[in-house]
């Protein structure tokens, strides 16, 4: 989905409805941007209410068919 909207002279955009109704975001929600200089793209996300939490589980489908356990005691007897 691609929406556009406008900067105006007092560097304020809208958020397009559709977006703010599909993200559930709400009058008082904090939003991130992110620029990145590599591709010179702009982000938003919503700014979690907890960082950690919304990272957990980040990148488990790497350990899926590993003992991780098993893999931490390998590293460690490597040493």
């Amino acid at each position: 989905m691609a929406l556009v909207s406008t900067i105006d002279d007092n560097s304020y955009t809208k958020i397009p409805d559709e977006i703010i109704k599909k993200a559930g975001l709400k009058p008082g929600t904090d939003i991130i941007w992110l620029y990145d200089e590599k591709t010179g793209q702009i982000f938003l996300m919503e700014k979690p209410e907890n960082f950690a939490k919304s990272l957990r589980g980040l990148g488990k489908e790497l350990w899926q068919g590993t003992d991780a356990n098993m893999f931490v005691q390998e590293e460690r007897n490597s040493w």
